[in-house]
Order: structure tokens, then sequence, then C-alpha cells
């Protein structure tokens, strides 16, 4: 994405309250044209099938699925990126600095398109996306930010290698996959988030898997997040509990 046509903000907020805070600065509604979980939080407050602006999350974590969101002017990618490729058709992305990036605290990324701004209409309130880059102009912030933070997201952003972070989280990903496949389990969905469940005879224990809202015994792990060492201690207890089937 070139910086002369995108706007590209930091804001001292996670990624719900920086997609509220779009939505807000925009007319406070949105055709949401994708489904799941993330949708559907958004689309219970914010849906308008006659709004002028769409809204789509770019990757559902919750069932590990990658949405259509060609047609989409409000793009959540904070599950997305940078694994998956930036959404240039879109006129607003949204995405935060501790998930796929790494960094020790949340800060939002809000990246705008410059002519879009003209179609802001803001609702009243704190949340106005507006203020902050009306802020920015001067080097200033609307509010006190945690300085920390953005040191942190700089330290991962400096030197940053897409390439080797993608083939990282596919090899991860096609190690963990073959294991669960080994025992009998079962995949949902796809890369970056290794959706999973095992055979009801079987249980696994780590602080590296997640349970997924109305999980029905899916298990959900990260690929982009924990050490190699991690990943492989999972892999070795899959392949234990192979071995406990025999």
């Amino acid at each position: 994405m070139s910086t002369e046509e995108w706007d590209v903000l930091l804001v001292p907020m996670n990624g719900s309250l920086a997609i509220e805070s779009v939505i807000r600065t925009f007319g406070g509604k949105v055709q949401v044209q994708t489904d799941g979980a993330f949708s559907q939080r958004v689309a219970q407050v914010h849906h308008d099938p006659h709004a002028p602006w769409s809204f789509g999350v770019q990757h559902e974590t919750n069932d590990s699925r990658l949405c259509d969101i060609s047609q989409c002017d409000i793009v959540d990618a904070v599950s997305a990126l940078p694994y998956f490729d930036f959404p240039r058709q879109a006129k607003v992305v949204i995405t935060v600095s501790s998930k796929q990036f790494g960094a020790a605290t949340i800060w939002s990324l809000v990246m705008v398109r410059r002519d879009f701004w003209e179609q802001a209409d803001p609702l009243k309130g704190y949340l106005n996306l507006q203020r902050y880059r009306d802020f920015a102009m001067i080097s200033e912030t609307p509010c006190t930010p945690s300085i920390s933070a953005l040191f942190s997201l700089e330290e991962k952003l400096r030197g940053f290698d897409l390439k080797r972070f993608r083939d990282r989280i596919n090899d991860r990903y096609q190690r963990l996959s073959e294991a669960i496949i080994d025992v009998g389990g079962e995949i949902k969905g796809g890369r970056p988030v290794l959706t999973f469940r095992l055979p009801q005879s079987l249980e696994i224990t780590t602080d590296q898997l997640w349970y997924p809202p109305g999980s029905e015994g899916w298990l959900q792990a990260f690929m982009w997040s924990g050490s190699d060492s991690e990943v492989e201690e999972m892999r070795e207890t899959l392949s234990r509990l192979k071995t406990s089937q025999i």
C-alpha cells in the first residue's frame, strides 16, 4: 500500500473498538456482507441494508474461514494481516499490533484511503477517527497513549520478513494438521488458525489452545503465536496420543 494514497492511524484501542470508531466516523451504519461470529457481532449493532458502505471480515477466526470481502468498503483484517494480502479494493482496513505482528500491547492500525475522508459523517461522541487524523497532522494524539506499546510495535516491524512469516505459519500448520489426522482428528477451515477436533476418546491439554465460542469440541491453535519449541511439544503430544491408541 502507498502512504501517498492511504492514511495510517495508530489508535490506542483494541480491534473491536477501532471497528466501532470507523463505523461511527462514516455514518454509524453498514451493510454487513460476510457471515460468522465477528460479522454477526457488528451486524447486531450496525447492520442496515440501505447503508451506503459495506462491511466484511476478511478472516473469521472462530471457524478458520477466509471470507469474500472483494465488494466490502470497510474490512476487519484483525486476524488476517499480514498473512493474507492487503485488501487494496477497500476504503478502510483495520488490524491490530498484538495478533500476527506480536507486539506486547494492543494498538489498532486503521488505514483509510485519503480520498475517503470526504465521506466522513461522524456521529457525536469521542469515537471519531477524524480527531486522530487532525491531531496526527500536528504530531499529537487526542489522548495519552502507551508509549512503551509503540516501541514494542516498532521492534516487531523492524526487519519484518513477510515471506519468512508466512512460511513459518505454513510449516507449523502442515506438521500439526498431519499429526491431528494421524490420531483420527478432523480439521476445519484453513491457515493461519488451526481449528481441529480430536476423537472423544482422546484429550489434549496445553496452554497453547483456545476454545472458540460454541466449540462443540473444537480447539484452536494460532499458528502465528508461541515458539517453535512449543509447537513441536504439541506435535509430540499428539504423537504420544497415537501411540496410546495402539
